[in-house]
């Protein structure tokens, strides 16, 4: 099998030659190729090899490595993300099933990124699509998708989500529900507003949407009119939020 050839992108020169030992000392099969520094040489680097993979450092010292992937549309290449901070936009890539790695590299987390990112070939366009819907609308909206493709929804307008055996269903105004094959923690991490409580591991839910006079022992009302049956428990956990 040929190598994966790949471009480092880091600001700090120290990094890249350390995630350049690494990759050549640690993992068979990756030649490094090239490396940039910011995002003019980055952009002018990848359009001149073309590789298969390039590592992007989240923040460079004139902006951030989204700005080189505004470059290439449709991305003609997998990446890898490599940030020294737990910073908000990872949590959008990971949603999106970007792989984000953290400084100091950890060896195995990177040969795992690499395996990974080769078993999903062509995926890293529509994964960036997502991720930055959701970084732009600074959270805001959810990515969804259906038989039209991608869209984003408003934050706003979920009534509650639930976890059903490893999935999601997510339940919006006006009788929209959508169903998704990722977990409620997956989507826990996309709703940071403080208008939403998670209650236990099983539901979300949107407490500016509660009718809290109309609220039962054993079921929620929601300004659309819909309800949700659940346990007491719920029910009193969050009217305790409510107050």
């Amino acid at each position: 099998m040929s190598n994966i050839q790949c471009i480092i992108v880091d600001d700090e020169p120290k990094s890249r030659e350390v995630l350049k030992s690494l990759l050549e000392s640690f993992c068979e099969g990756v030649e490094v190729i090239g490396m940039a520094g910011n995002i003019k040489e980055a952009v002018a680097e990848i359009k001149e090899k073309q590789p298969q993979l390039v590592f992007l450092d989240i923040s460079l010292k004139e902006g951030d490595s989204f700005q080189i992937l505004e470059h290439f549309q449709p991305i003609p290449f997998e990446m890898i993300f490599v940030t020294a901070f737990d910073e908000y936009s990872v949590r959008a890539l990971t949603f999106a099933g970007i792989k984000c790695l953290f400084k100091p590299l950890d060896i195995d987390e990177l040969q795992n990124a690499i395996d990974e990112t080769k078993a999903k070939p062509g995926f890293a366009h529509l994964a960036y699509e997502m991720a930055n819907g959701i970084i732009k609308s600074k959270f805001t909206r959810i990515p969804v998708t259906t038989s039209e493709g991608l869209s984003f929804l408003p934050v706003s307008s979920i009534l509650f989500a639930l976890a059903k055996e490893g999935k999601t269903e997510i339940y919006f105004e006006n009788n929209q529900k959508m169903k998704s094959d990722r977990s409620l923690a997956d989507f826990a991490l996309l709703i940071t507003s403080d208008d939403f409580v998670q209650l236990g591991q099983d539901i979300i839910i949107n407490k500016t949407q509660i009718i809290s006079e109309l609220t039962e022992p054993e079921c929620l009302f929601f300004k659309d009119g819909s309800k949700l049956e659940t346990e007491k428990k719920v029910v009193n956990d969050l009217l305790r939020n409510l107050h």
